[in-house]
């Protein structure tokens, strides 16, 4: 007699095929807590073969000896009162190995009838791998949250234990200054500015680094308009606009939930390299846009600047890193490096995008949350 596709999909030879196949572990149980279904990938977690585990007390197998008793206890709870607190749930748990070591499982045990018999099947999943992979992830974290504090700390310390003596060699030079005010050799004038310039960059230096460390120490998360913030870091930049004939072009900005300190020095810091690092002779043009992408608001600011290649795309954003030497462009290489330890503060990251001649699109993302609007 031809089979039907109904009788070929609800035969045993079906079903049995399914166990085999399953990647995960997959055992039952009856009322009386005894094995009646060992699939293969029962044998390779557990290593036991089905042999030699059915008809067995599931708790005097795979069972950890501290789980036993409530096992049991489980079991005779759900027959007199069909209740069952870990029913048809997913859940974390430790299992015995035929070797004797334990290890932790993700388990969910469905409650099964058939013809009248009730019988419990667990579908179990050997969570080692992924336990330790989640273990040494925190642990890195952990290692990296710590190093990333000494190094803050270092930098607080270093910088600010200069500044005592950058007060001395400021104060020395200014004496030498008045001294020699007077004095027709040129080279003791010359020798005089050398140690002047050397001076102030060091303090500008030893001041970036301190601001660097104070990122983010004290953080309290407020509404931030981030039209005021641009507008304020426009008024603190008004000279070098006036004196390079900067066109800025600002679409509305969004109110988000952020630090409001921090990010007038992000919009601040991109702004100004957009100023400094413009084309010879040529006005800079800056455009500053905004736009929502799923949870997280993407900024752009763009100019028509010098560029950047494509393989310091990577480098600018770190400390100290500096494309130009002192005499072209002046900067202590910690800005960018502000604005990304900035983003980062906010969830977000920050890129850029750049050809050399044409202009840079600095990108970088802030975390939306709940309390973010659009502020027109």
């Amino acid at each position: 007699m031809k089979e039907t596709k109904e009788n070929i999909w609800s035969s045993e030879e079906t079903t049995r095929l399914i166990m085999n196949s399953a990647l995960d572990a997959i055992v039952c149980i009856d009322t009386d807590g005894c094995i009646i279904i060992w699939n293969p990938q029962a044998e390779r977690t557990f290593g036991f073969t089905e042999t030699e585990v059915i008809g067995r007390r599931l708790s005097e197998t795979i069972v950890p000896e501290q789980y036993r008793a409530l096992h049991e206890t489980g079991l005779k709870k759900y027959l007199n009162t069909r209740q069952g607190t870990v029913l048809n749930k997913v859940f974390e748990i430790s299992a015995l190995h035929r070797n004797g070591h334990e290890f932790p499982i993700e388990l969910t045990i469905v409650p099964m009838r058939l013809k009248e018999h009730d019988f419990f099947c667990a579908f179990i999943r050997d969570i080692s791998e992924r336990q330790e992979a989640e273990t040494r992830h925190q642990q890195y974290a952990e290692d990296l949250k710590r190093k990333n504090i000494e190094l803050e700390q270092f930098a607080y310390v270093a910088s600010h234990d200069l500044q005592e003596p950058l007060r001395t060699v400021s104060g020395f030079v200014e004496l030498l200054k008045r001294h020699y005010k007077n004095e027709t050799d040129e080279n003791v004038i010359k020798y005089i500015n050398y140690i002047t310039d050397a001076s102030d960059r060091m303090w500008r230096l030893v001041q970036d680094l301190l601001d660097y460390s104070r990122l983010g120490r004290e953080r309290i998360l407020e509404p931030v308009d981030c039209n005021k913030v641009v507008q304020e870091v426009l008024s603190d930049l008004a000279i070098a606009i006036q004196e390079s004939k900067a066109v800025i072009n600002i679409d509305p900005l969004p109110v988000i939930s952020g630090y409001s300190t921090e990010m007038k020095q992000l919009f601040q810091n991109l702004l100004s390299n957009s100023l400094k690092f413009r084309k010879p002779g040529e006005p800079p043009v800056i455009n500053i846009s905004v736009m929502l992408r799923e949870d997280t608001w993407q900024f752009s600011v763009t100019d028509n600047g010098i560029g950047i290649d494509e393989k310091y795309w990577e480098r600018i954003f770190v400390i100290f890193q500096r494309l130009h030497t002192k005499n072209e462009y002046e900067g202590t290489g910690i800005g960018l490096a502000h604005c990304k330890k900035i983003t980062e503060l906010h969830n977000g990251k920050i890129w850029v995008d750049s050809t050399p001649g044409e202009g840079s699109t600095f990108y970088f993302t802030i975390k939306k949350r709940n309390t973010d609007k659009w502020k027109v």
